[in-house]
């Protein structure tokens, strides 16, 4: 009598089959997420330079072309250094000064000869009237903090600096792009409510100062506040 043939295994079930497979593709999905992970760019981290005191590590960034110049401006922040800190709080704006670079020659300069102040809000605006008649009277050469009328060349910038007291009481830089002449045109102020272009060579502005409001026209040549009038609200 011959011997019974042996027992063949049994075959996986289609099943296990299929939890392999989905398995598989799992395993590729995952190189292929980790490959395009580090294939990518890296982000954008603005350049650290340190200051000259060591314990303030100065940020550059926010680099923006001034309109119709070879001019670009870049921010100058402060942040933690070693055993330092900023004063102010994580993520709120410690700008202390501007850079302004030539694209043309590469030549740079700072707005502000140190970086011991903290910079409120930058301003460029151009040499053009921008006051406009009936219902288009408007402030269009201002459209937000370092917003320039990008149909024209800027030439001027206006600063709000803190004092550095402790207060908020800030003063106001005036200066021109072309030679850097600039100058505090008023002190101890609590704030710029709106600027425009009064002439081609002088700045209006609503200021907040001592619990008033003011009109006041700022000469650009002579640096100097040329007329000011307060403002009745009640």
């Amino acid at each position: 009598m011959s011997a019974d043939p042996p027992a063949r295994s049994p075959r996986p079930h289609w099943i296990v089959w299929l939890f392999a497979a989905v398995g598989f593709l799992g395993f590729l999905a995952i190189i292929a997420l980790a490959v395009t992970v580090l294939g990518e760019d890296r982000p954008y981290r603005p350049a650290q330079v340190a200051g000259e005191h060591k314990e303030v590590v100065f940020t550059l960034g926010d680099p923006q072309d001034l309109a119709g110049t070879n001019l670009m401006s870049l921010d100058v922040d402060a942040s933690a250094g070693r055993g330092g800190s900023s004063p102010y709080s994580r993520g709120e704006e410690d700008r202390r000064n501007i850079l302004l670079l030539d694209k043309a020659t590469g030549a740079s300069r700072r707005i502000l000869p140190d970086n011991l102040r903290r910079i409120r809000t930058a301003r460029f605006l151009p040499a053009k009237t921008s006051i406009r008649t009936g219902t288009e009277a408007m402030d269009d050469a201002l459209l937000g903090d370092k917003a320039t009328d990008e149909g024209s060349p800027a030439a001027y910038y206006l600063l709000e600096i803190d004092q550095g007291t402790g207060s908020e009481a800030r003063d106001v830089l005036a200066g021109t792009l072309a030679d850097g002449r600039q100058g505090i045109v008023m002190r101890g102020i609590d704030g710029i409510d709106s600027v425009w272009m009064q002439s081609p060579t002088r700045f209006g502005l609503i200021v907040r100062e001592r619990l008033g409001l003011f009109y006041r026209i700022v000469d650009i040549p002579s640096l100097k506040v040329v007329q000011s009038r307060r403002i009745e609200v009640g």
